[in-house]
């Protein structure tokens, strides 16, 4: 007699709807509590998410907005999610908790600016790789720093990244007011980049072409799009198909398993936040080179890098769900300005929603709060138990020696 595949396929499917159960999860429990605190304020909470709606996707949109325009937006918005995700998701593979990819992202976009301005001359074949190249070589450096001190000393990672974070913020501050990248006759703006630097969009930036309705420039989406999808393959390969990716996973399971396997744990940490920091600087570069072309005072209140955290976490240091909870997190970004316009509640409710997403995630790490999973639980650690295992040790326990 033959075997039975039959009961096979809804095995295999019982498996990937647990391994949703978690982030689903907590994108529904933090909508339903929002829309608990919209409604006990006086709002009504079907307006506020239909404006979520469409100003994120481009959905529903009664007030006559343009749903192209609006996805747009989205897609720029994650764009750069994208790369600082997987700057967080990498280490927490390797056991660390990188919070440091909001500096680093700074970091990169610094050195963007930096050899945008000063060799706004090149050509663009020259100009460009070296303004992304220069992006990340400054992430990889902010993030090798934290890296150093944990393999050598034993510096907990949180504090330092967490210290050069500031030193990032500071340090835009100085260079845009009255600094050396300060526009002539500016304030808290940096000079522009030369054009040569700048990614090109999908669409032309002029009145020439009609789209929607709309002059094909306002489609802000650029090919830094391209570079972001390629940096989630690069994650994805480098950790399932490479001896890095399988030294980066043992270290993180365990530290003295690895050593008893030859691996060089200290060698290890500081490529993964090596590489780390890469992407994160790349995330920066791009910021700049495709979207804002100049530093400025906002860049001192910058989130992306900590939105980073909640978008790995979300994720589940997956590639497909570091993509699927940027789109998420774009969305929410794109739609605040829409909900506040069409419903007239403040845009900080997507604030508010992201930080629920990342406290219900913490929180059934931490067994607080326990979503139900469907069918059995996988055998292998979850993808984020480093992480898991960092919220409830960090505070106890100093960190594991890491020397050789």
């Amino acid at each position: 007699m033959g075997s039975r595949p039959g009961p096979r396929l809804p095995r295999a499917l019982r498996r990937v709807a647990g391994g949703f159960a978690v982030p689903l999860g907590s994108v529904i429990f933090a909508f339903i509590v929002g829309a608990l605190l919209v409604a006990v304020t006086g709002g009504d909470p079907f307006q506020a998410y239909s404006g979520l709606l469409c100003g994120g996707l481009g959905i529903a949109c009664a007030n006559g907005e343009n749903s192209a325009l609006q996805i747009s937006t989205t897609i720029v918005y994650f764009t750069p999610l994208i790369m600082a995700g997987v700057a967080v998701a990498l280490p927490f593979r390797a056991g660390l908790f990188n919070i440091g990819a909001e500096g680093q992202f700074l970091a990169g976009a610094v050195a963007c600016t930096f050899i945008g301005v000063k060799f706004s001359n090149l050509p663009a074949p020259i100009l460009l790789p070296l303004v992304l190249l220069g992006g990340i070589l400054a992430g990889a450096i902010w993030a090798g720093i934290p890296g150093v001190l944990k393999a050598t000393v034993g510096a907990h990672e949180v504090v330092t990244t967490i210290m050069l974070n500031y030193v990032a913020q500071w340090l835009i501050r100085y260079l845009i007011v009255g600094g050396p990248l300060q526009l002539p006759h500016g304030f808290s703006v940096s000079s522009p980049i030369g054009a040569g630097a700048r990614l090109p969009s999908f669409l032309p930036n002029d009145n020439s072409l009609i789209i929607f309705g709309l002059p094909a420039g306002v489609y802000r989406v650029h090919t830094g799009l391209l570079i972001a999808i390629a940096a989630l393959a690069v994650f994805a390969i480098l950790l399932w198909r490479t001896s890095l990716g399988y030294e980066i996973r043992a270290v993180g399971q365990s530290q003295r398993a690895a050593r008893y396997a030859g691996i060089s744990v200290p060698r290890t940490i500081i490529v993964t936040m090596l590489i780390s920091g890469a992407f994160a600087g790349l995330a920066g570069a791009i910021q700049i080179a495709g979207v804002d072309h100049n530093l400025t005072d906002k860049y001192f209140n910058d989130t992306t890098g900590f939105e980073a955290i909640a978008v790995a976490l979300l994720g589940l240091g997956s590639a497909v769900g570091i993509l699927l909870a940027s789109i998420l997190f774009g969305a929410l970004h794109a739609g605040g300005a829409v909900m506040q316009q069409d419903a007239g509640i403040s845009s900080s409710l997507v604030q508010v929603l992201q930080a629920l997403i990342l406290f219900s995630i913490a929180a059934n790490f931490l067994r607080v709060l326990r979503f139900p999973a469907f069918g059995r639980r996988p055998s292998a650690p979850s993808p984020t138990a480093p992480a898991a295992a960092l919220m409830t040790e960090a505070a106890k326990a100093p960190p594991e020696e890491t020397q050789t």
